[in-house]
């Protein structure tokens, strides 16, 4: 695509803060870049910017990475549908929540676990697709919690320092790991430590099985040493799991009072369908000359 072809980005109102050039140095860089979609919402820019502690060219590095593997790999980032018939059974048979709000230290609250234990249930895929759906709509907005109904100024204290992961594996068996895709799962796991704009900062795993070590064995090799060292198991109840996050804002099911995991997969979801628009424009995310791209071998 030409430069001159991409249509000019109508201004946003923003804080007056020291990001505030380098986010316009990097929006006028993303619409000249032919290796680059056609759009981009503003406030994702800056959680490039702020993933990568406001260093341009880093910034630069991780937005080429992060679009080209959305094209290198379209059936996980692109051909995506609120209505398709797999991606419907995907949301029935799993919980993948964004919990509200952000912890003292400023990340945000990432939940997931099975509702279906059958494990011909399990579509990595589709389970790969519909969290960065989820992401993807989340980051059109502020982590915190903001009044819709007031025009939003944009800043980067509302937008969270990284993620914290729970993930409660409950009911999951051997024959589980059976309908893991290996390709799909190295994919997923390069994607978040490397071109997602936002930093993994922790990830809890709850309700241990006993085959923890087999489980820990397969997910290794696609682990870099420092996400590896993030990992905590919580095999003895939830009491460990309060002394690193904030009780409160967990599920009413797990001791919290963030409402209850229904109320929240249906604030999900209406987030998803709010969303269906942008997420399946491509012109936020097609690179129609992605030959160029540098990246291109991910």
């Amino acid at each position: 695509m030409d430069a001159d072809t991409k249509p000019e980005v109508a201004p946003v109102p923003v804080s007056n803060s020291a990001w505030s050039d380098q986010l316009a140095e990097m929006m006028a860089w993303f619409e000249g870049n032919p290796n680059l979609p056609e759009k981009i919402e503003p406030i994702v820019m800056l959680r490039f910017l702020k993933c990568m502690a406001y260093d341009v060219k880093k910034t630069k590095a991780l937005v080429e990475l992060n679009y080209s593997m959305r094209n290198k790999h379209p059936h996980l980032f692109m051909d995506r549908n609120m209505n398709d018939e797999m991606t419907a059974k995907g949301l029935k048979v799993s919980d993948c929540l964004i919990l509200p709000g952000i912890t003292p230290e400023g990340n945000k609250l990432l939940f997931f676990r099975m509702t279906d234990f059958d494990p011909s249930t399990r579509n990595s895929v589709e389970e790969t697709k519909i969290f960065f759906m989820l992401s993807d709509a989340r980051f059109t907005r502020p982590d915190v919690e903001v009044d819709d109904g007031k025009e939003y100024v944009l800043d980067e204290a509302d937008i969270a320092s990284g993620d914290v992961q729970i993930v409660d594996i409950e009911g999951y068996t051997l024959r589980h790991l059976a309908y893991v895709s290996i390709f799909v799962l190295r994919i997923y796991m390069k994607f978040l430590q490397e071109a997602y704009p936002c930093r993994l900062k922790a990830m809890h795993v709850i309700n241990c099985p006993s085959f923890l070590d087999k489980l820990v064995s397969m997910m290794s090799p696609f682990l870099r040493e420092e996400v590896r060292n993030m990992i905590k198991y919580h095999t003895e109840g939830l009491e460990s799991l309060y002394a690193e996050v904030p009780r409160d804002m967990l599920p009413e099911e797990y001791g919290g009072k963030a409402g209850t995991v229904e109320q929240l997969k249906a604030r999900s979801i209406q987030s998803l369908r709010e969303k269906s628009e942008y997420l399946s424009d491509e012109r936020f995310w097609k690179v129609t000359s992605q030959s160029k791209s540098r990246w291109l071998w991910f």
